[in-house]
């Protein structure tokens, strides 16, 4: 008998793990993964190394967008760049251009600062810095390196060049400006930006033809330029033309600086069509979008007053009355309300503000004149800052005493007047209280008050008593 073959002992499964070759052999895909784990790393890696990089590559596209007046681009892609890397000398530099072209000088000079502590180009830094004194008028400062700055521009040639005209029109040197502006457009054919400009000194010489035609040119440029939309409507309502004006004031209503100064015009427009209802929309509109400008408050608080709805009207501009406000269009326009309530006696304090207001903004006005012949004359630019800010032109005063910090950084009476106008605003706005206390701390000790007969007062060219540091903030 044939004997069957012994069956193999069976073996316990082994435990040693799978071999690589094997692994590689039979699972393609997880060497893949990894792979792409490991460059994925290395990626990140290198980002984080380069984010200062990148976002000074945004800093710098912020910065275009500013010089095409587009704010709101150019602070979305700051806050990009600032989400991607903080410390970026480019976009400190790209915010303090911002507030320059704003004119908020404060800010400027702060985010400047930063830039240069952040590492910012020198050369960059001080061209900004010589901007801002073109842009403020410092013409004794910031003529003298124009050929520089051209010359080293860097693509930079149309910043200057609105910087330095915008210099020119604040001293009134209104034929350097339009030198400037006319080569600036010779430069650039294709952009409206010096028309416009050009419009708006020609409308202030009052030569209207002139005027209309470089309004007109920066609109066949583009269309939906609203500074020139502004000027052109602006003019044509002056010119008794409501209905051509009415389309230019809708072309500016929708610019985020100025929306609210196009709405007052074009409500002034559309009643001049006899259009109230659209102009009282016109009106409610634009004060859900600006709640707080005064020009838009006092244009409502008119037309109350025109339809005999005095009540409306003081109502409407209670709030800035209780909150202090020394701008004369706020206090004429209650005085006509209190007026048409029959408070006579309280209208008349408003009544007398406002002559002594407009006595006393004339002075600075005809001080501006006088600034050119004398572009150094601290005292001058302090009697016309300080001025302009007791009566209630904020940014004129504020730029005008900004320009004297600038070219003298501890002058006390400019900080103690900016230190008086900062806390009269901070019950309102708290966030001006860090700049109270700074003007407040570098003010000193508060000079006494100027006498009558003071040579001071004389040198400034005073004919009526201007404001001085110890006068109370109105």
């Amino acid at each position: 008998m044939n004997e069957r073959p012994a069956e193999p002992t069976p073996q316990p499964p082994t435990t040693e793990p799978p071999s690589a070759e094997l692994v590689g052999k039979h699972k393609p895909g997880n060497r893949r993964v990894w792979w792409l784990i490991v460059v994925l790393l290395i990626t990140l890696h290198a980002l984080a190394w380069q984010r200062p990089a990148i976002a000074g590559w945004i800093g710098r596209r912020a910065m275009e967008r500013a010089s095409r007046d587009d704010m709101a681009a150019a602070r979305d892609w700051l806050r990009v760049a600032e989400w991607v890397s903080p410390y970026a000398p480019e976009t400190a530099l790209a915010t303090a251009r911002v507030h320059r072209r704003e004119g908020n000088l404060t800010e400027f000079g702060r985010e400047l600062r930063r830039a240069e502590h952040l590492g910012i180009d020198p050369e960059l830094a001080l061209r900004e810095s010589l901007l801002a004194s073109a842009q403020s008028g410092q013409m004794s400062v910031a003529g003298p390196q124009l050929a520089t700055l051209l010359e080293t521009a860097g693509g930079d040639e149309a910043e200057i060049c609105e910087a330095y005209a915008q210099g020119y029109m604040r001293v009134r040197d209104f034929s350097s400006a339009l030198a400037m502006l006319h080569a600036w457009a010779g430069d650039f054919p294709k952009d409206a930006r010096p028309h416009a400009w050009i419009g708006q000194i020609q409308a202030e010489l009052s030569a209207n033809e002139a005027a209309e035609a470089a309004f007109r040119t920066a609109l066949r440029l583009d269309p939906k330029n609203a500074s020139a939309a502004l000027g052109l409507a602006q003019l044509l309502l002056d010119l008794k033309r409501p209905a051509d004006a009415i389309p230019l004031f809708q072309i500016a209503t929708s610019d985020p600086s100025l929306g609210a100064s196009a709405t007052v015009g074009l409500a002034s427009a559309l009643k001049a069509e006899s259009r109230p209802e659209e102009a009282e929309a016109a009106l409610d509109e634009a004060l859900r979008r600006f709640p707080d400008d005064y020009r838009l408050l006092v244009e409502k608080a008119n037309s109350a007053v025109e339809q005999g709805r005095y009540a409306e009207a003081e109502s409407v501009l209670r709030e800035e009355i209780e909150a202090g406000s020394n701008r004369r269009e706020v206090r004429y326009a209650y005085a006509l309300a209190l007026r048409g309530l029959g408070r006579i006696d309280e209208a008349t304090t408003h009544f007398e503000y406002a002559t002594e207001a407009a006595k006393h903004t004339a002075v600075a006005n005809r001080l501006i004149n006088e600034v050119n012949e004398e572009p150094g004359n601290l005292q001058r630019r302090f009697a016309i800052g300080s001025t302009l800010l007791r009566y209630g032109n904020i940014e004129d005063g504020l730029m005008w005493l900004q320009s004297v910090l600038d070219a003298d950084p501890r002058h006390q009476p400019t900080h103690q007047a900016l230190a008086e106008y900062y806390e009269s605003q901070v019950a309102r706005h708290p966030r001006w209280i860090t700049q109270a206390r700074r003007h407040r701390v570098q003010a000193g000790p508060a000079p006494p008050a100027l006498p009558a007969d003071s040579p001071a007062r004389a040198d400034a060219g005073e004919e009526a008593p201007l404001a001085t540091p110890t006068d109370p903030a109105p």
